[in-house]
């Protein structure tokens, strides 16, 4: 009879898997086919996803009551222990893990635009509102679910002191049993609901949006593949009775559905009915009696960072790596420990918080969102194991049937560093030989072009008067007009505010402001080069009628020139070679460092000798222009004083240096617009005409583009059967 039973469960459930598979090979193939007209049935797996979640959460809180309710305090101590003690050897195993995996990272330079990382200090982590129930109908409504489990542990461990608890426990044991008997008629949709997410998915998602990730995400994959079929399962099968098929008996729908829909919550009903099935086959009514039931301990352990989540704490490695400056290994320790404590907030709180704690850009967050596609719904499969191995180690320890043979240890500690080491090898020669290069950031500001349509302009390199000069009593501004021409000093040197893309046009913030005044003026633009030493006579002699080229504002020009009030502010940084960065992470690590030379460009008398004051050992050098820093070898500059704004742009074209802000230096370099022949008309005109650019959007639009590197592009439908080879569309 018990023969025919688990015939007959085995069959329905490996009835129940292939539906799932059938459902999501379906789903695959009719996005890939239809394209982005799948996304019309998203709604069918929002619906599903909907209704599973629905009982979830009031089921975990009600199990996790009845649960510890049957409990003496003894035995919860017990189970918190012996609990406690598998999730830390789960949680080493994973943090050594993502210490391993970005070894096979291959050799890259980079760099990036300029990010508020680099001068914000990082944003405390606020994980008590993720705990602790001010207000628990609120917390339900909000679907905090660490907050629900903290107040239901509660509950639990009181019920468990009353004497008549039994009339409270067992009303609660039916709902929770009727609340898993509507999770278990819902699974039952569940091919059609992974059909319609998968579907949807790979209808609408861009794979062109992944070519960046693509070694985060072939090294999260290797990891999670080593985790989830080698390390977690092999661990239950060394320390309990269990073999390897009958820890995926438990896992292997779970995983599959949590993976397909995203959310590991919605499975674990299943993963509860899974676990009792399996332990009704192989355990006795005894070893079940003053036992903590399964329900509980997946409810217990759900709020713990699993093993995929933590695993998506390679995402920090990764950033490092892709902008030319990976982590050093004393770092680690500080960052999987503080990423471990971050993650009880999730990943969504916890990877902005860890990017500012690296001092890396938090802009790289919105390529983290993009892998969720893909990397969380596998995170999200390993999350589903990780909750197996914890529940059946656990519930095995608190029976005393642990086995803990040193041979068995030794072997598996042989076959998971063997596998390991495998799969190490493995990732790192795919992504040698297939790793995408083409994200060059040096190409891409070599490509960049005027975000609006350019009028009718020439750029005159060598510096001359304006051919028309003014009339008596003429302002600059009616000169404009007359001509129809406005004449802009540039120089060529002021990235991202000025300079030469690969077609030789000239582009940068600036010279888009610059199209855009001459656009509202209604007439031609005449770029006329200047240098920073004749800026002073050129501006006397008519060259130009207004300079826009990131001109930095001191107080000796404010004496010489009119000007606007400052439009930017720009963040003093240092730029240094790659190798160097750790010397300048701070003024008293640059004052520790013996004969150190620092050049600067164009920078205010009196700022120099504040700077002189500041760090009196440092040697600082007037270079000619920027490039000299860069190009010439012969200048013997140990580090560069410039803006961040435009170190982040020279960074990204020689990826062999970094910018550093040094904490404890803050200092704002004010950029201004310079107008010739001291019209104070004119200076008015343009000061309002900046305030309507700011109001209307304008700058922050050129802002983005130029100084943080973010481009809205407009995208075409996705590649798909019906659409590029029947050409039905």
């Amino acid at each position: 009879m018990n023969s025919d039973k688990s015939s007959d469960g085995s069959s329905r459930r490996v009835g129940m898997t292939t539906q799932i598979l059938t459902g999501l090979f379906l789903g695959i193939a009719c996005g890939l086919f239809f394209g982005e007209e799948c996304g019309r049935i998203a709604f069918l797996g929002d619906a599903f996803v909907g209704l599973l979640r629905m009982a979830v959460l009031p089921y975990i809180g009600i199990s996790l009551v009845v649960s510890l309710g049957r409990l003496t305090w003894p035995e919860i101590r017990r189970s918190i222990r012996i609990g406690g003690c598998v999730l830390l050897v789960l949680w080493a195993i994973t943090l050594l893990t993502i210490a391993a995996l970005p070894s096979v990272f291959p050799p890259w330079k980079s760099g990036s635009f300029f990010s508020s990382a680099l001068i914000e200090n990082a944003a405390p982590t606020d994980l008590l509102s993720y705990f602790i129930p001010a207000n628990i109908f609120e917390s339900l409504s909000e679907n905090q679910v660490p907050a629900v489990i903290l107040f239901c542990i509660f509950c639990g461990i009181g019920v468990s002191q009353v004497r008549n608890r039994a009339a409270l426990l067992e009303p609660l044991e039916v709902a929770a049993k009727a609340l898993l008997r509507v999770s278990e008629i819902i699974t039952r949709l569940a091919p059609i609901g992974i059909f319609a997410i998968a579907a949807d998915t790979a209808g609408t998602a861009s794979l062109s949006e992944i070519v960046r990730l693509q070694a985060y995400l072939v090294a999260y994959a290797g990891g999670a593949v080593f985790l989830g079929f080698i390390v977690l399962p092999l661990l239950v099968t060394t320390l309990t009775p269990l073999s390897y098929r009958q820890v995926f008996q438990v896992a292997k729908e779970p995983m599959l559905t949590a993976m397909v829909t995203g959310k590991l919550i919605i499975v674990l009903p299943m993963l509860v009915q899974n676990t009792e099935r399996l332990l009704r086959k192989i355990s006795s009514d005894a070893d079940r009696s003053h036992t903590p039931s399964v329900d509980g301990v997946y409810a217990i352990a759900y709020p713990f960072p699993h093993a995929g989540k933590l695993l998506s704490m390679l995402f920090i490695p990764f950033v490092a790596w892709f902008l030319g400056n990976p982590l050093e290994q004393r770092e680690y320790p500080q960052l999987l420990s503080t990423g471990l404590f971050s993650y009880f907030g999730g990943p969504l709180v916890a990877i902005p918080f860890l990017l500012d704690q690296m001092r890396l850009p938090h802009d790289m967050f919105q390529l983290f969102l993009i892998s969720g596609v893909f990397g969380e719904r596998l995170g999200d499969a390993v999350g589903a194991i990780h909750l197996t191995t914890l529940t059946l180690i656990s519930i095995f320890g608190f029976r005393r049937k642990l086995r803990f043979s040193f041979s068995a240890i030794l072997k598996y500690i042989g076959v998971v560093s063997l596998t390991g080491l495998l799969i190490l090898i493995a990732v790192r020669y795919s992504l040698y030989h297939s790793i995408a290069v083409a994200d060059q950031r040096s190409d891409v500001i070599a490509r960049m072009q005027l975000l609006q349509h350019p009028v009718d302009h020439s750029v005159i390199r060598q510096g001359a008067p304006n051919p028309d000069p003014l009339k008596d009593g003429e302002t600059l501004l009616q000169r404009i007009r007359r001509r129809g021409v406005l004449r802009v000093g540039y120089n060529e040197d002021k990235m991202p505010f000025a300079f030469f893309n690969s077609q030789s046009d000239l582009v940068g913030y600036d010279i888009d402001m610059a199209h855009a005044l001459a656009r509202d003026l209604k007439v031609s633009l005449e770029f006329v080069r200047f240098d920073r030493t004749t800026l002073e006579s050129q501006l006397n002699e008519d060259h130009f009628d207004v300079v826009m080229s990131g001109l930095v504002g001191t107080l000796e020009r404010s004496e010489v020139m009119q000007h606007t009030t400052s439009y930017m502010d720009l963040n003093l940084a240092l730029v240094v070679p790659d190798y160097r960065t750790r010397e300048f992470k701070t003024l008293d690590s640059i004052r520790k460092t013996s004969q150190l030379r620092i050049g600067f460009v164009d920078l205010s008398r009196g700022f120099e000798e504040r700077l002189r004051l500041l760090l009196p050992e440092v040697e600082l050098v007037e270079l000619k222009d920027n490039l000299e820093f860069f190009h010439d070898s012969e200048t013997e500059v140990d580090a560069l004083l410039m803006s961040a704004e435009t170190g982040s742009f020279f960074a990204i074209t020689h990826p062999e240096f970094e910018v550093v802000v040094p904490k404890g230096l803050k200092v704002k370099l004010p950029l201004f617009y310079a107008i010739a022949n001291q019209d104070a008309g004119m200076r008015e005109f343009l000061q309002h005409w900046i305030s309507l650019r700011e109001k209307d959007g304008t700058s922050r639009e050129y802002y983005d583009h130029w100084i943080r590197g973010i481009t809205t592009e407009s995208r075409g439908p996705r590649w798909s059967v019906i659409r590029d080879v029947l050409h039905w569309q």
